[in-house]
């Protein structure tokens, strides 16, 4: 695939991708998480094989349009420019037209414009969410943002909305694959409901039946058992893994190995892997962010270990990076009969 190229990434979310045995496979897609996925963790996740495309992690309209000194990080598109999709938030269509010039203008695969966040801070002003509630004005941006995408993937991110309104999904997702868009993401959970609910993968299936652009599921992948289920319930399409690849950064290797033979498996150094974690952080992302893009990865990390639970809240409460850091790794080292993690989720 190369830099830049919107038929190859549609090629590829469409057909899916082929495994070294020769057969295709259904593309699997690293999700936009705030404070994870940032550049340096997607070279942790490139380190163990990669994924078909990364999504990083949202970065704001209003902040890298106004000048904000950090929003380069947040842009940037390592480890693969040409698999890497940028996710834009804002709460003006002004904003997030002049965002996507910005970002249109780098070697990045793709845009994708969040509309599913929930965070209170961000639909109170207008962002995510929200737009779902202003649907003249969503059309009328995302038409603007195709014309300014010209050879760049443009896609959406959303979730089922404020209630379970299937005709109304529906409705909107027509209009958007009208005004342009080349592909969405379903996060299929309502607005108010978190990570312990699960993901009604029925909507993923029905709304592919619905469009003539490619629908990745998202939502509650966490292992091969999980990963089957989702599979029998929305067959056939892309699919977009969160919480799991953060506490297995592996994850993708993993389930490409159950695939070709499903009595493989997947050994990992967990010692090795939280040390590269900390190098690529603090290579890829201001000294200013190590602290609370840390306190986001520890909690799902030590998941892992088996008493790791303590630790992983106790470091998520960590306000200084170095010792957070120097703790994390020296549990580790006391505990060397955990570091050599056969994966079995």
């Amino acid at each position: 695939m190369t830099p830049g190229n919107r038929d190859d990434v549609l090629r590829m979310l469409t057909q899916g991708t082929r495994a070294p045995d020769g057969t295709l496979r259904p593309a699997v897609t690293l999700a936009p998480m705030a404070t994870i996925t940032h550049a340096g963790f997607r070279n942790l996740v490139a380190e163990f094989g990669g994924c078909d495309l990364y999504f990083a992690e949202m970065v704001s309209a209003e902040g890298l349009t106004g000048g904000s000194p950090y929003e380069s990080y947040y842009i940037a598109t390592d480890p693969l420019p040409h698999r890497t999709i940028m996710q834009v938030v804002g709460y003006s269509g002004e904003a997030l037209s002049a965002a996507t010039r910005i970002i249109a203008g780098t070697d990045v695969a793709g845009i994708d414009l969040n509309l599913g966040c929930s965070a209170p801070q961000i639909v109170r002003k207008g962002g995510g969410i929200a737009w779902m509630q202003r649907e003249d004005e969503l059309v009328a941006l995302v038409t603007e943002m195709r014309e300014i995408c010209e050879d760049k993937t443009l896609s959406v991110k959303l979730r089922l909305g404020r209630t379970e309104d299937p005709d109304t999904l529906r409705k909107v997702c027509l209009r958007l694959q009208d005004a342009g868009i080349d592909f969405l993401t379903l996060h299929p959970k309502l607005q108010k409901e978190g990570a312990n609910r699960d993901a009604r993968w029925r909507f993923v299936q029905e709304l592919r039946s619905q469009v003539a652009i490619p629908v990745i599921g998202n939502g509650g992948i966490k292992g091969w058992p999980s990963f089957l289920s989702r599979v029998r319930q929305a067959p056939d399409g892309p699919m977009m893994i969160g919480r799991g690849a953060v506490r297995a950064p592996w994850i993708f290797a993993y389930l490409a190995g159950k695939r070709k033979a499903e009595n493989s498996t997947f050994t990992v150094d967990l010692y090795q892997t939280l040390v590269r974690f900390h190098e690529h952080l603090e290579r890829h992302q201001p000294s200013e962010f190590w602290p609370t893009r840390a306190r986001r990865f520890y909690p799902y990390f030590f998941e892992n270990l088996k008493f790791g639970h303590s630790i992983g809240a106790r470091l998520a409460q960590s306000r200084d990076y170095d010792s957070g850091k120097a703790e994390a790794l020296e549990y580790m080292r006391q505990h060397p009969e955990e570091s050599i993690y056969t994966e079995n989720r």
